[in-house]
């Protein structure tokens, strides 16, 4: 079984897929991708992982990838999801991050097991959707995220011309997708190398249909997290570019402000895609 095509069956039956990088017996990383992304949404270049003996571990969330839809699915649902295949793979302890949209179930995590969770990163970090946090989106991506909230059959419906767009010419979807991005990202989408990343994890996300992806966004990232952030007792490091198109840095501020045993890492000329400029930092940071 190739390292990034590896998948267990949970006790309902689902597929649980997930992808490993870096040292096999390296200090041990879950990784939660951002939206309509999946397992495969890593760094291009990960000699920081070897060079800081990692193990990074990338799960597809329910409906992504190789992983089967959950109709009930929820991010403490997830949680437990993951701690299945942390038992399975014999790890008892281990550190988190949370990209984009990964981060409440990063966050979630570390809410309902502060016990294995080592040290969390949340990184462009999605807040919770609300009248006070809406207000410092850009328009765009309000527009969005007001559609799967009050019109999720519309979602739906974009979604699924997405995924056929994707198939039939990735590039010119993605560009798309991506036009939003802030200077400082645009930049960094020069990098072919990054550019594979990203058409290799949206396409990856979209294997199957489109349902776990509005699911997700519809009944998860716009409804409420089921627990609240100043419960969160693992110490939690925040990294967040002030020029972000795509989550805006008042949602970095918020959240760490929640969070009792937490601090926040700003970059005052990048965007959403930091991961890319400080994979080393951030992740050498888990351990």
């Amino acid at each position: 079984m190739s390292k990034i095509e590896q998948y267990i069956i949970l006790k309902d039956n689902r597929k649980l897929g997930f992808a490993e990088y870096g040292k096999t017996e390296g200090h041990p990383i879950i990784y939660c991708h951002g939206s309509q992304s999946s397992r495969l949404e890593m760094h291009y270049d990960m000699s920081f992982a070897i060079e800081n003996n990692l193990r990074i571990i990338t799960i597809d969330r329910p409906g992504h990838g190789m992983s089967d839809f959950n109709s009930k699915g929820s991010i403490l649902s997830f949680a437990r999801d993951v701690v299945c295949l942390a038992e399975h793979l014999k790890i008892n302890r281990f550190s988190v991050a949370g990209m984009s949209a990964g981060s409440p179930f990063a966050l979630g995590l570390s809410y309902l097991f502060p016990d294995k969770v080592y040290k969390t990163a949340i990184i462009s970090g999605f807040a919770p959707y609300n009248k006070d946090s809406k207000k410092y989106l850009s328009k765009e991506v309000k527009a969005m995220l007001g559609l799967a909230k009050f019109f999720p059959f519309l979602l739906k419906i974009m979604l699924k011309f997405q995924k056929r767009q994707l198939a039939k010419n990735p590039k010119k979807a993605l560009q798309g997708f991506l036009k939003i991005m802030s200077k400082p990202d645009q930049e960094i989408l020069k990098n072919d190398s990054v550019m594979k990343v990203i058409e290799n994890m949206f396409k990856e996300a979209f294997r199957n249909d489109s349902t776990g992806i509005a699911y997700e966004i519809s009944n998860i990232l716009v409804k409420d997290w089921e627990f609240s952030l100043d419960k969160i007792q693992v110490p939690v490091q925040f990294w967040q570019g002030e020029k972000d198109n795509n989550v805006p840095f008042e949602w970095a501020d918020f959240m760490q402000s929640k969070i009792g045993n937490s601090s926040l890492q700003k970059f005052p000329e990048e965007g959403h895609l930091i991961v890319f400029n400080h994979a080393k930092e951030i992740f050498s940071d888990l351990k």
